[in-house]
């Protein structure tokens, strides 16, 4: 796993680059399955129309679309067929989809041409899980002040006091980015150099219970090569 450190264009923290497997986050909702006019599902406990101010309340709210779901205790948009346009989730915020399930306080999800395009996901903090069968059985986890997965470009980035997992590796920095296609996550620190960009690996554990010291990371984040 071969690590960098590309040139920040701000120029005022260390952009460093590691290479996950592609079995660690394969996040993607593929495209052609969203590309599909699926049916979409509404249900909610109460709604209220503002006609005047074409606003739209819900309660308690669920809507899904094939793999995809939202589920949130408020939901506000101005546009109900999702053609267009936001909603807003407020309360108790859960997205689940092929790429995994996101958890938060409050999430704008927008909508074109009744697809979902890109969804921002905040909270104290947020929460990303996914879980992988292949190679090996293993929950993703990540965490940060916001999440925001951008569709059209393949990416999932993580900012504030932001943190990803796959149980063996743990990077952790101000800012985290995925580049799905590329299979490639970038960290880097905030502005203000406060966060910091961290990576801890967790040796695995031999069969007789020992830690296996051919799995410590050597300088600048690599694994030992066998």
């Amino acid at each position: 796993m071969a690590a960098s450190s590309p040139e920040n264009r701000r120029g005022r923290s260390a952009l460093a680059l590691l290479c996950f497997p592609a079995a660690l986050l394969a996040l993607g909702m593929a495209p052609a399955a969203l590309g599909q006019q699926l049916e979409i599902t509404l249900d909610a406990a109460s709604s209220d129309f503002d006609r005047r101010n074409e606003r739209l309340v819900f309660q308690e709210v669920r809507i899904s679309q094939g793999e995809m779901s939202i589920a949130a205790s408020e939901a506000e948009t101005r546009d109900l067929d999702f053609s267009r346009g936001n909603w807003v989730f407020r309360g108790n915020v859960r997205i689940e989809s092929e790429m995994g399930t996101i958890q938060a306080d409050r999430a704008t999800i927008s909508f074109a041409n009744h697809q979902l395009q890109s969804a921002r996901a905040e909270g104290s903090p947020a929460r990303f899980s996914r879980l992988m069968l292949e190679p090996e059985r293993r929950l993703v986890t990540g965490n940060a002040s916001r999440i925001d997965y951008d569709l059209a470009r393949g990416e999932l980035e993580l900012s504030g006091q932001a943190s990803l997992s796959d149980g063996l590796r743990e990077v952790s920095g101000g800012r985290l980015l995925y580049l799905i296609r590329e299979d490639r996550l970038l960290a880097s620190a905030d502005e203000q150099g406060t966060e910091r960009v961290r990576i801890v690996i967790t040796p695995p554990e031999s069969p007789d219970g020992k830690e296996l010291p051919d799995a410590e990371a050597q300088p600048g984040g690599e694994e030992p090569t066998p």
